[in-house]
């Protein structure tokens, strides 16, 4: 029998709301999986404890309470930085406390190729060590834009050769970043590289970029959720409610978080879409 999908939800969304309401709406809307997102130049309040033991053991406590599994960790950085190599591990020491599997992260520019692949192959073995995965994620902006197509992404994988480092796709990304491209069809032709996905629809307003619910925006999703379905991928909605970007495709973030009623509702309606392109509940 063909396994079901079982979206988690990103907190990119609950950017700036305490955790535990995060972790209640998600609850409420009926997911049972949850990505943390501590993104870099995507979400604020990223102190370094927050990778550590004691932040571990209250994700444990919100986990257990709402009955919520975690498969993932979003934790985008500039793999480029002198202190990269220490930064990232302290990100899988915290996947591996919270039970993440997959760290899932863009990973910096173009001009820095040659270190991020250098500094990877490092974080390579302590990743397998851990039975942690390195997914690497096509980039939505110019701060991130190793790689925002399949052949990009692919030779990345192929310079870094080891199966501790895999995708992390992400067609919304691609609408913004590379517009010329089909973003569907790109993300599915890096699934072969892939052990996770972020499913992010994208509204386009005067030359900017939003991200609403799944299926109020550009993107059919239903080609890409049949291949993730038969390859038994996990996935996560990211909805990064609070930020937009510009016609420059870099980050902007509001002055202020987003009310957890309208982030419940944009989750209920993403669930109806899914259920519908799917045809089962989820």
């Amino acid at each position: 029998m063909q396994q079901k999908l079982e979206p988690g939800v990103n907190t990119a969304m609950f950017d700036g709301v305490e955790p535990e309401v995060a972790f209640s709406t998600i609850r409420e809307a009926g997911f049972r999986y949850i990505e943390l997102a501590y993104n870099q130049g995507y979400v604020g309040n990223l102190d370094p404890s927050l990778f550590g033991p004691e932040n571990a053991a209250r994700i444990l406590d919100l986990l257990e309470k709402y009955q919520l599994q975690t498969r993932a960790l979003g934790c985008t950085m500039n793999l480029a930085a002198p202190d990269a190599v220490a930064q990232f591990t302290t990100r899988i020491q915290f996947a591996t406390r919270i039970g993440a599997t997959f760290l899932n992260a863009c990973i910096g520019k173009r001009e820095d190729r040659q270190t991020i692949i250098a500094n990877l192959q490092e974080l390579a073995p302590l990743a397998a060590d851990s039975g942690c995965v390195i997914c690497i994620e096509n980039g939505g902006d110019p701060n991130y834009d190793v790689f925002a197509v399949a052949e990009e992404g692919m030779a990345l994988l192929e310079a870094i050769n080891s199966p501790a480092v895999a995708f992390n796709i992400d067609p919304g990304n691609t609408v913004s970043l590379r517009p010329e491209r089909d973003a569907i069809n790109e993300c599915i032709h890096m699934l072969p590289g892939a052990r996770h996905a972020h499913i992010k629809d994208v509204l386009c307003k005067e030359g900017e970029f939003f991200f609403p619910a799944i299926g109020e925006g550009v993107l059919d999703y239903q080609p890409l959720l049949r291949e993730l379905e038969q390859r038994a991928i996990p996935c996560s909605l990211e909805i990064p409610l609070r930020m937009h970007r510009s016609s420059d495709t870099l980050p902007h973030r509001a002055s202020q978080p987003v009310d957890p009623a309208i982030s419940l509702e944009v989750l209920k309606r993403s669930r109806q879409q899914l259920e519908a392109l799917l045809g089962y509940p989820l």
